[in-house]
């Protein structure tokens, strides 16, 4: 158990991964928490966190690169080939990293929380400054609920009503660590269960010291609209489908957030970020030296000899979903056909553009930054979960309104679509494509397939002679069942020795 960051003057109860840069904007130990400015610089600490270790880079990417997404092209160097191939093991670099991103994220908000306790003890503060936070503490709230639902979903089982009280959940952390070197204070694996409730709560703190957070269109902060977009992803991961449509539904049917219906609205959101749609798009700054992480790993691959050398190439069966309606806008703006080359072989397929980036972010003036502000949360997931949600919930009259989600965004991202009706699993299949299409990238692919318990299928490359192993079982046609047990990540071994009341808690086949 390591010490992270001294400022917080304690250590994570849960990581194994020091934290060594410490944020602009951030403060010393030496200056605690004293202070309304201070508890603003701590929110720049947690607004990074969220934003760089959770929302963007690899915690998106590794879990596209996992499920059927992509293969891995024939020069692919092994980047992330250990995970492309469902080669985890404890030890594992973002394996460790994930866990304790989130558990640092915890801990600043419990240390948060407790300071602010204190600094609303003192009777000269102001009721601005009591306002601010009070904000805070939503935020801080929504922080942990957001780190523990990001963990729950890698290293615990799918939520299952039947199970959930036995089924192991995560470690719940609700106060500052003050005295690290007493292991006996360290807790063991809730069940997940309680890991849910844990985090239902929290947004429910979120709710409250938010609800005078108007939500808006591409919103640099956390809003009560972002409390109740999470509030629906977590209730359809959950199962929980009449709290799922109610949040959902709150969002589209208030018309805030308004879904894109040509090409150009929707290059400016992932080109430009414009903002469209976006419940929630965090800052970010190239002139103040404040940048997220790219969501592409390798996706372009363009160099200096102006060519296209990706590491991994969209597979065949996305492609032909897409093809479905050729005129699909997001096809013609996500994807781009094009020559790639890998030494003397030269292939003609379809690579993925989505995270091509905005120019303002381009150092290098390529015209390919890759790198875009985070959109946290946008409105066209709420579609997907409000379908979603109908679809597997089965009352009389729940498919119509299955069917009238997936079609209004079928109808603003494909020109002249003609309605459909749909039923049954038929209807359900259908919802799950479009969740494939519309999240393309995004980092929903692995954990979509977790929750529905499909396995996973890779299937044709579009180019056999451009990728690695055409025909393997390890790369190209690799399958997975929904049994493995290696859909639930491994516990990082660092924690799992350094914390006695989990060393019996590791997942199943690690």
């Amino acid at each position: 158990m390591k010490k992270i960051l001294s400022l917080l003057l304690i250590v994570l109860m849960a990581a194994s991964c020091e934290l060594t840069k410490m944020p602009q904007g951030s403060i010393s130990s030496e200056g605690a928490l004293t202070s309304v400015d201070d508890a603003l610089k701590f929110r720049t600490d947690m607004y990074l966190d969220i934003r760089d270790y959770l929302s963007s880079g690899y915690p998106i990417y590794i879990q596209e690169l996992m499920s059927d997404s992509f293969h891995a092209s024939s020069m692919f160097g092994n980047r992330d080939g250990e995970y492309h191939t469902w080669s985890m093991v404890s030890t594992m670099g973002y394996v460790e990293s994930i866990w304790s991103n989130s558990y640092y994220n915890v801990t600043l908000a419990n240390y948060l929380e407790a300071g602010i306790a204190k600094l609303m003890e003192n009777p000269e503060l102001s009721a601005d400054d009591k306002a601010q936070l009070e904000v805070i503490l939503g935020e801080a709230a929504f922080l942990k609920a957001f780190s523990m639902f990001k963990c729950v979903q890698l290293y615990c089982k799918p939520y299952n009503a039947s199970s959930a009280a036995t089924d192991l959940g995560l470690m719940l952390i609700n106060e500052p660590v003050t005295d690290p070197g007493n292991i006996t204070s360290y807790v063991g694996r809730s069940s997940l269960a309680d890991t849910y409730k844990y985090i239902e709560d929290n947004l429910e703190v979120a709710a409250t010291k938010l609800a005078s957070i108007a939500g808006a269109e591409g919103s640099i902060y956390i809003t009560k609209d972002a409390v109740t977009a999470m509030k629906a992803r977590v209730a359809l991961e959950k199962g929980d489908f009449a709290t799922a449509i109610t949040n959902a539904t709150a969002l589209i049917d208030g018309g805030k957030y308004p879904l894109v219906d040509n090409i150009e609205d929707l290059e400016g959101l992932w080109l430009k970020d414009s903002g469209k749609e976006c419940i929630v798009q965090y800052w970010a700054g190239y002139t103040e030296g404040s940048l997220p992480n790219s969501n592409s790993r390798g996706y372009i691959g363009y160099n200096a000899s102006g060519i296209f050398v990706p590491d991994y190439i969209p597979e065949q069966w996305l492609v032909d979903t897409y093809n479905e309606y050729p005129e699909d806008i997001r096809f013609k703006s996500w994807f781009k056909q094009t020559d790639v080359t890998y030494g003397a072989v030269t292939g003609n397929v379809y690579v993925c553009f989505k995270f091509k980036g905005n120019d303002e972010f381009d150092k290098a003036g390529t015209g390919y930054s890759e790198i875009s502000r985070v959109k946290a949360f946008r409105i066209a997931e709420q579609y997907l979960i409000a379908a979603e949600a109908y679809a597997r919930r089965g009352q009389a009259g729940d498919a119509d309104k299955a069917c009238e989600y997936l079609n209004v965004l079928r109808a603003k991202r494909i020109p002249d679509y003609a309605e459909k009706t749909y039923t049954g699993e038929t209807l359900l299949e259908e919802v799950k494509k479009e969740r494939a299409k519309e999240l393309f990238g995004e980092g929903f692919r692995l954990n979509d397939l977790k929750r529905w318990g499909k396995g996973l299928t890779r299937s044709n490359a579009q180019d056999i002679n451009i990728i690695t192993m055409a025909g393997s079982t390890s790369y190209e046609l690799l399958n997975i069942p929904a049994s493995d047990y290696r859909w639930l990540w491994p516990i990082p071994q660092a924690e799992i020795d350094a914390n006695p009341q989990i060393k019996d808690q590791q997942n199943d086949g690690y």
